[in-house]
C-alpha cells in the first residue's frame, strides 16, 4: 500500500521513469505526451484511444438546459467529457463531446433507473458558424442580454469580417473602437486591483471590526447596567440615549412653584390631622398638626430638589 502511494507520488512529481521509455526516445514530457498521460484522469484518459476517443475536462461554452430532468447547465460548468473526431468542415475538423448529466433524481426519472439523470449530453464544434451545435440532451437557454450588456468579448461575425476587408475606414473605426474598450477595460481592472490591495490585509480588518464590535458590546452593557440600577420607567415608552445638546436645554428651563398651591396644601394637612370630637387634647393636636405640616414641606421640597437634580 505504502509502495503505491509513492509510486503515485513519484509519478505526479514527474521522477517516475517508466519501463518503456529510454533517452533515445526523446525527453520524458514528450514520451508521457504521447501515451496520452495526464494527472487528472491518469490511464482513464487514454482507455478507448483506439476508438478514437479521448477523455478530456469539457468546459460548457454558454447556459443549456437537460431536456430530461430540466437542469440549467451554466456557462463554465466542467465535465470529463469524450472528445472524438467525426468529421472535417475544409480543412477544419469537426469535434464531439459527449458526457452525461450527474443531477440528482429519482429512478423513474433517471436514464437508467439510478439516482443520478444519466441523461446523454451531446455537443459538435460548428466551424461554420462560429458556434456550437446541441445534438443530444441539450437545448440551449435563450438570452436576451448580449455580450455588450455582459461585457464579455464578442467574436467577429462573418458580415462584419467582410465588411472590415472591404472597407479600410470601417476597419480603422472599427480597431479604434477596440482599443479604447481595452482601454477602458484595464483602467478598471487596475482600480479592482486596488480595492483588491487595499482589503489584501484580512488580519487587520479583523482586528478592526472585532475592537468596534467589542466597543460597541461594552457601551450597550454599560447602558443595560444603568437601567437596571434606576429600574423600570414609569412610562412604556423607551427613552432615547442621552446627549450634550438635551443636558443644555433642560438646564436652560426655569421651573416656577406655586406657593399658594403649596399653603392650601399645608392649610389642609393641618386640618386633616387635628381631632374632631376631643378638646382635651387641642394643644397635642395643634403640635402634630404643625409636625405634619412640616414634613409635608419637607416632602415637598424634597420632591422639588429631585426634580431638579434629574434635569440637569
Amino acid at each position: 500500500m505504502t509502495k503505491d502511494i509513492s509510486l503515485k507520488a513519484a509519478c505526479a512529481d514527474s521522477f517516475y521513469y517508466p519501463q518503456e521509455w529510454k533517452p533515445s526516445r526523446g525527453s520524458l514530457d514528450h514520451f508521457q505526451r504521447k501515451r496520452g498521460f495526464e494527472h487528472h484522469f491518469g490511464k482513464e484518459r487514454t482507455k478507448n484511444l483506439s476508438k478514437g476517443v479521448l477523455l478530456i475536462r469539457f468546459e460548457m461554452p454558454f447556459t443549456v438546459q437537460c431536456v430530461r430532468c430540466g437542469l440549467y447547465i451554466h456557462q463554465g460548468t466542467r465535465y470529463n467529457a469524450d472528445k472524438k473526431k467525426v468529421g472535417m468542415y475544409f480543412s477544419t475538423p469537426l469535434y464531439e463531446f459527449s458526457m452525461h448529466c450527474g443531477n440528482i433524481v429519482s429512478p423513474e426519472n433517471s436514464a437508467n433507473g439510478r439516482a443520478h439523470c444519466n441523461q446523454r449530453l451531446v455537443i459538435r464544434t460548428d466551424p461554420k458558424n462560429d458556434d456550437y451545435e446541441l445534438a443530444e440532451g441539450l437545448r440551449r437557454k435563450v438570452e436576451t442580454w448580449d455580450n455588450k450588456d455582459s461585457e464579455t468579448l464578442e467574436l467577429v461575425d462573418p458580415e462584419t469580417r467582410r465588411r472590415m476587408q472591404a472597407d479600410p475606414m470601417f476597419r480603422v473605426e472599427k480597431t479604434v473602437r477596440d482599443m479604447q474598450q481595452e482601454r477602458n477595460h484595464k483602467e478598471r481592472l487596475s482600480d479592482l486591483q486596488d480595492l483588491q490591495a487595499e482589503r489584501e490585509d484580512t488580519y487587520g480588518w479583523n482586528c478592526v471590526l472585532r475592537k468596534a464590535h467589542r466597543t460597541r458590546r461594552k457601551e450597550e452593557q454599560r447602558q443595560e447596567e444603568e437601567e437596571r440600577r434606576r429600574g423600570k420607567p414609569n412610562f412604556g415608552v423607551p427613552l432615547a440615549p442621552a446627549c450634550e445638546e438635551d443636558s443644555l436645554q433642560a438646564k436652560s428651563v426655569e421651573y416656577k412653584t406655586d406657593h399658594d398651591k403649596m399653603e392650601v396644601s399645608v392649610r389642609r394637612s393641618s386640618l386633616m390631622a387635628q381631632p374632631v370630637l376631643e378638646q382635651g387634647f387641642h394643644k397635642k393636636a395643634t403640635r402634630v398638626a404643625a409636625l405634619v405640616a412640616k414634613r409635608k414641606r419637607l416632602q415637598q421640597s424634597s420632591r422639588m430638589e429631585r426634580c431638579r437634580k434629574r434635569v440637569s
